[in-house]
């Protein structure tokens, strides 16, 4: 264990020393907050409002607006930050380190668990970090938040890292260059954003569209989140408002008719973690082989 220990360390030390690569790992994220908070938060909260129909104020939407949007630029940031460490992989890859390890006595199960370990620590830390200058971001504007919206959040947050690192890892798995990583992590950062229905709402798009992103671990992930981090800040409307905002916002998924469980999300998260990560383990190792 102390030479998993070892190998994990050195690729989270690597990760955190390129400074633009823990830039663009996050940039997902920031584009999402940029997008939103510069162009559509306006429209968004026009939209809202009058959906209300004088029933809540424009202050009450904005609350639900910005806990909607740390939500969901969290659960971005937990998927591309994980990306990010795993470039380490490609890396080595690319320029044959493999010779420098595979002449040690290290099994390589303990080399490929070493990189995805090493993501999800990256992940875990960086998308906390995203998480508890958003939570502040909210608390400074008055949304009102719970101690215990915030820690389920961060909870489900936890098990967004995880599934989405075996999933990253998979598809960095079959990456043989760092140019094909770069323009890998560039499409993966730009279309999280609408997979997740963050820079579209839920309302703004056909029925069609929002059940088929409704059976995506993408959006379902960010619902899982949002729930209990917007949760007081629904609660703020009036009751025959809430579950309208809820859906039109994508804190709640229904394909056609039928409403999608919070329960079904986290075991759509652990299949793909638990599945992914096996998948990804087993190509890394034929490459380490080679």
């Amino acid at each position: 264990m102390t030479k998993l220990f070892t190998l994990v360390k050195r690729n989270i030390k690597l990760y955190f020393n390129d400074r633009r690569q823990v830039f663009f790992s996050l940039l997902g994220a920031i584009i999402a907050i940029l997008l939103v908070l510069t162009f559509l938060k306006s429209s968004i909260v026009d939209e809202m409002v009058a959906s209300f129909n004088g029933l809540a104020d424009r202050i009450q939407a904005t609350h639900v607006l910005d806990t909607w949007l740390v939500a969901s630029s969290c659960v971005i940031a937990s998927a591309t930050t994980a990306l990010g460490a795993l470039r380490q992989f490609v890396i080595d890859r690319q320029s044959a380190r493999w010779r420098d390890l595979l002449v040690t006595p290290l099994p390589r199960w303990m080399i490929t668990l070493s990189y995805l370990l090493a993501a999800l620590a990256v992940s875990i830390a960086m998308t906390t970090l995203v998480y508890a200058l958003g939570t502040a971001y909210c608390a400074s504007t008055g949304a009102p938040l719970s101690m215990r919206g915030v820690l389920v959040g961060w909870a489900w947050l936890l098990l967004s890292c995880l599934g989405f690192t075996g999933l990253m890892g998979l598809i960095v798995s079959a990456l043989r260059t760092d140019g094909a990583f770069t323009g890998v992590s560039v499409v993966i950062g730009v279309m999280f954003g609408f997979l997740a229905e963050t820079y579209v709402t839920a309302s703004s798009l056909p029925t069609g569209a929002t059940s088929a992103l409704a059976s995506l671990p993408f959006a379902q992930a960010s619902a899982l989140v949002r729930a209990p981090y917007a949760a007081d800040a629904l609660a703020a409307l009036p009751e025959q408002l809430r579950a309208g905002t809820a859906s039109s916002m994508g804190i709640t998924l229904s394909i056609g008719s039928t409403t999608l469980s919070a329960g079904l999300f986290a075991a759509v998260l652990v299949v793909m973690a638990v599945v992914c990560t096996l998948a990804a383990s087993q190509v890394m190792a034929r490459t380490v082989r080679r």
